[in-house]
């Protein structure tokens, strides 16, 4: 979105007003799809990173990391750990969003 080019009255500040509104809640919904994204794909993502996953390579070197990822045991405690990191993200991102949010509204 463009930014005003001046301020002039109380119309154009009230336009102003809106289009930041509009503009921090599509930011809002951008952030709340992206950590969507992270809960659902953040076990994925973090096994291809340790793994360096490569399909057009085949050989034994992998064998002992797939069958450890294929336990179970393995993926329920990565799975319990990532649901956590993620959740405690998530309450600190919405706090520091509400107290921000909270300073510019008394500030502003």
């Amino acid at each position: 979105m463009k930014k005003a080019k001046n301020i002039r009255n109380l119309d154009s500040l009230d336009r102003e007003l809106y289009r930041l509104k509009l503009e921090a809640k599509n930011l809002e919904d951008k952030l709340d799809r992206n950590l969507d994204h992270l809960q659902e794909d953040y076990l994925s993502m973090t096994m291809n990173s340790f793994l360096c996953k490569h399909d057009n390579k085949n050989n034994g070197n992998n064998e002992f990391w797939k069958s450890f990822v294929k336990n179970n045991g393995f993926n329920s405690a990565v799975n319990t750990i990532a649901g956590s990191i993620a959740a405690k993200a998530s309450e600190g991102l919405s706090d520091w969003m509400s107290k921000f949010l909270h300073k510019k509204t008394t500030s502003g």
